[in-house]
């Protein structure tokens, strides 16, 4: 039978593996901690299935905002769920535009691997700090 981490344990978990992927920029670290059938659930962007494809959506995401930061503001855990709300920050290859969007991101851990995260970023923030839509609030602020 499989042992279950602590709330403490899996919070240290989440917090390396954003550490590793999002500030380290470690790309090549991140399937180390994820379990083989992993899920990435996007909302309207859909779900990722697999470890090797969530690294891939990992790697991608560095790709295109190559200083990307993820700074936890809040950490909360209960049995095998982690909650992190963070500031993520970078600046979109390509133009000279710094971007910042809140997250909430929300993760099930399993034997000490990150098995599932539900992402809940601010992606109205991200396509309005590229440049690629404002808002009608917005646009009449001028």
């Amino acid at each position: 039978m499989p042992t279950q981490n602590t709330s403490e344990e899996n919070k240290q978990i989440v917090s390396a593996f954003i550490e590793a992927a999002f500030n380290q920029h470690q790309v090549d670290r991140a399937a180390d901690y994820l379990t083989p059938d992993m899920k990435w659930h996007g909302g309207t962007l859909g779900t990722v299935e697999g470890r090797e494809q969530v690294a891939g959506l990992v790697s991608a995401i560095l790709s295109s905002l190559p200083d990307l930061r993820n700074v936890e503001q809040d950490i909360i855990a209960e049995r095998d769920v982690v909650a992190v709300r963070a500031t993520v920050e970078g600046t979109h290859k390509g133009d000279l535009l710094g971007i910042q969007w809140d997250a909430v991101d929300v993760y099930r851990v399993a034997e000490g691997k990150i098995a599932e995260e539900w992402a809940a970023d601010d992606f109205l923030a991200f396509v309005y700090g590229v440049g690629a839509y404002t808002p009608p609030w917005l646009s009449q602020q001028s």
